[in-house]
């Protein structure tokens, strides 16, 4: 790492000198500050926790839940988003849109074996029937293995498929 001291030029202005011998211009230290704010990630505020699972889970402002929506269109179910994104840790909110049937399944035979032993020894394989509007299901990736977890929305009508793929940890 360079040493670098502020030094007054007259007529110039402040600038920055490199005491290392190793001769870094402006624009190098300019890209490499740049690089360090953008590999700072700030939390995303869409997926804060809201109240009602800070209270009842005990999760904070550092928790990521990702919300899918269930509703009955026509004589379909419809997760809304179908497909999503995670990291390990995060959490996945299932939440009733209107007073009909819902229920949440992971299939275990669409499941990698290392998928299907975690929803399996974590007792979320399948939610409860969510009868009225704004019941949830919450399901939770901590420690859970990176992979594909396809999922099966019941109820009202025909099915309908939905996937969550747990990506790599963050370093």
């Amino acid at each position: 790492m360079a040493v670098l001291r502020g030094v007054r030029d007259v007529g110039r202005g402040a600038r920055l000198t490199d005491r290392s011998g190793l001769g870094l211009r402006p624009g190098l230290i300019l890209l490499t500050l740049l690089g360090l704010v953008a590999a700072c990630e700030r939390p995303d505020p869409r997926l804060r926790p809201e109240q009602l699972l800070r209270d009842s889970l005990g999760l904070g402002d550092d928790d990521r839940v990702h919300r899918v929506r269930l509703v009955s269109e026509g004589n379909r179910e419809s997760p809304d988003p179908a497909s999503l994104v995670i990291r390990p840790g995060d959490y996945v909110q299932f939440v009733s849109g209107d007073q009909r049937v819902h229920v949440v399944s992971f299939p275990p035979g669409g499941l990698a074996p290392p998928a299907a032993e975690f929803l399996r020894t974590t007792g979320q394989l399948s939610s409860p029937p969510l009868l009225v509007a704004d019941a949830r299901f919450v399901v939770t990736f901590a420690d859970a293995p990176p992979g594909l977890y396809p999922f099966l929305v019941v109820g009202n009508g025909t099915q309908a498929p939905g996937t969550i793929e747990v990506g790599e940890a963050k370093r």
